[in-house]
């Protein structure tokens, strides 16, 4: 009995052109799958972080009437989450910290709130009573404006210095004026978010 033969079959030249005519063939539709592939990406947005909104950042000049002081704004934020897809870097997820350059003038804190920014503090011996000792608490709060660059700083107290000075709330408008950027640049994203999944931030 004879055994069926192993050998393989030379390729001839027709042959061969045929291989490479396949072999382009399917190089070119890779390529073209690819393109259409990074074309779709971009169009559903399953690129990068999108682009942050600018918040205030620097030192800048108060002046409330007589009163003038200097402001200096380091922004610190968080990426919002969306649709899971990109981080949204927007202002709502940013908190400014506000150092004032003297007491004449308070810091804290400000948040995004209804358009403008906005903190508060207590100040336990903000007031002295008429005798001219005796001091009373009192609570500020600054609300300001990026765009305009104004704001309002509202001091409101309960009745103090028994009795002698009733509860009041006064409101002093005032101007910011940006002066020059940070001595030390800071990072406003400062967390390392995940890509996909739940987005954690850490």
């Amino acid at each position: 009995m004879t055994e069926p033969s192993h050998e393989m079959k030379p390729q001839t030249l027709p042959d061969i052109a045929a291989i490479l005519q396949r072999m382009s063939i399917t190089r070119a539709l890779a390529v073209a799958a690819t393109a259409v592939c990074a074309t779709a990406t971009a169009t559903l947005g399953f690129a990068g972080p999108a682009q942050a909104d600018q918040v205030m950042q620097g030192v800048y000049g108060y002046t409330q009437g007589d009163v003038t002081a200097e402001w200096t704004i380091y922004p610190s934020c968080v990426p919002t989450v969306g649709d899971l897809r990109a981080n949204l870097e927007l202002p709502v997820a940013c908190r400014l910290h506000v150092a004032p350059s003297n007491t004449y003038v308070a810091g804290g804190d400000a948040r995004l709130t209804n358009n403008v920014w906005q903190f508060s503090t207590t100040k336990k011996n903000g007031m002295t009573c008429p005798d001219g000792v005796t001091k009373a608490p009192i609570m500020e709060t600054y609300e300001f404006d990026d765009i305009t660059m104004t704001g309002t700083r509202s001091v409101s107290y309960a009745d103090a210095c028994n009795g002698e000075v009733l509860g009041n709330l006064v409101t002093y408008p005032f101007t910011l004026a940006y002066k020059g950027p940070l001595s030390i640049p800071v990072d406003r994203y400062p967390l390392y978010c995940e890509p996909g999944g739940l987005k954690r931030c850490f």
